[in-house]
């Protein structure tokens, strides 16, 4: 019975879990033509795709939209004892809708951009890993999912011809939170709010941006449900509600641009990401027969710690309606070795990107990007946990298109 308990805990930890090229669980390309830049985008921020990476670059635009997607296709690797065992591959698209809005002379500007920066999954589930089964007891992990929307109107207000303000409201709602193992099927969503805060000082050849965005309490409700490793107990399809929640953390970001050099624009940013919210999972469950495994109560350690990415970019317009451009971003992982699980198997992550922008008239441009992503190799021994002593790998490839229409 002790024994199905911990497994039932370490299962329900799962619910936050990301895929492994993410920083942490965020996805910070939420933008073609800002992926091309290694994501170094909040000092230049002149398309509506400002609404999330910086809302004061707003007042320094026309009436555009743009729409664009990324394209995940991540392969995380597992290896111990001389055998080699590989998650479920797969494709995961994120899409971003951004709009900027403003009348005539006016110092006001609106925006709104709806977006995907938390979420994905990782699924271990057939790999054959040793930390799948059940001899790993407590510390079994094998699949979990959260997908989560995010809706972010702004309001900018220009102060004069060279610096600009903004702030905003950030709607997040987790609507598809699963985790399915033989022993608990647990599924849920929550949602929560929070807001955001920017500037942005524009000369002739110099940008300088900030932002800032509160961290957001995520409360998720939902079922457990036993499966059918839980029928020798009587408890498969036996369900209960359970409830927990989740941070998703603030952001600080400063950027620096410089367009002195004819033709060419070069960036540099620094996003300081307080993972350290992200502390651990308290998970309740309702009374029910199904507390004979879980319990009413329990808590997962995670001690995540704040991290800072460092991200370069750089365009060349090597025509006048022709642009190319290059990234690249150092971003560590928020992980320790003490709490470290497959569940986010990563390790720090460096990224290369390639971008191009292409105006096909006054009013329409396509941008494209590429990245590739590697992580360093992660060797878990003590005090991991012995259940995954062995050799994590993992590579990500990621490709975005967008379309920007100036109205």
């Amino acid at each position: 019975m002790k024994l199905n308990r911990i497994i039932i805990v370490s299962a329900a930890s799962l619910l936050l879990s990301s895929q492994a090229f993410a920083s942490g669980f965020m996805i910070p390309e939420q933008g073609a033509k800002a992926m091309g830049m290694g994501n170094a985008f909040g000092a230049i921020a002149d398309d509506a795709s400002a609404n999330w990476f910086n809302p004061a670059g707003l007042s320094f635009q026309d009436n555009n939209a743009a729409v664009s997607g990324t394209v995940v296709y991540p392969l995380n690797d597992f290896e111990a004892g001389g055998q080699s065992y590989s998650a479920k591959k797969g494709l995961h698209v994120i899409p971003q809708v951004y709009v900027r809005y403003g009348e005539g002379n006016s110092k006001l500007s609106y925006g709104l951009g709806i977006n995907s920066p938390f979420g994905l999954s990782v699924n271990w589930t057939g790999s054959g890993a040793p930390f799948t089964q059940l001899a790993a007891a407590g510390k079994a992990v094998t699949f979990s999912e959260i997908q989560a929307i995010h809706i972010n109107p702004n309001i900018a207000y220009q102060v004069n011809d060279h610096f600009s303000v903004a702030a905003g409201v950030s709607y997040y709602n987790a609507f598809k939170v699963h985790l399915n193992s033989d022993l608990l099927r647990i599924g849920g969503s929550g949602d929560g709010f929070g807001g955001n805060i920017a500037f942005l000082y524009k000369t002739s050849a110099w940008s300088v941006g900030g932002s800032y965005r509160t961290s957001v309490k995520i409360d998720i409700t939902g079922t457990a449900v036993g499966g059918p490793d839980a029928a020798v107990l009587g408890l498969d399809g036996i369900g209960a509600n359970a409830s927990t929640a989740v941070t998703f953390p603030d952001i600080q970001s400063l950027s620096v641009a410089y367009a002195g050099i004819p033709k060419v624009v070069l960036s540099a940013q620094l996003d300081r990401v307080n993972w350290s919210k992200f502390d651990k999972i308290e998970i309740n469950y309702a009374p029910s027969a199904l507390n004979a495994l879980t319990g009413p109560t329990s808590t997962i350690p995670e001690g995540w710690k704040a991290t800072v990415a460092v991200r370069l970019g750089a365009e060349w317009a090597y025509t006048d309606d022709t642009r190319a451009r290059v990234g690249y971003t150092y971003d560590p992982t928020p992980t320790n070795p003490t709490d470290f699980s497959p569940r986010l198997p990563g390790n720090d992550r460096q990224l290369i990107t390639l971008g191009y922008g292409r105006d096909f008239s006054d009013n329409l441009t396509m941008d494209l990007a590429y990245a590739y992503v590697w992580l360093k190799d992660r060797t878990a021994t003590a005090p991991t946990d012995p259940a995954y002593y062995g050799i994590f790998k993992s590579t990500v490839h990621l490709l975005s298109g967008g379309v920007t229409y100036k109205y």
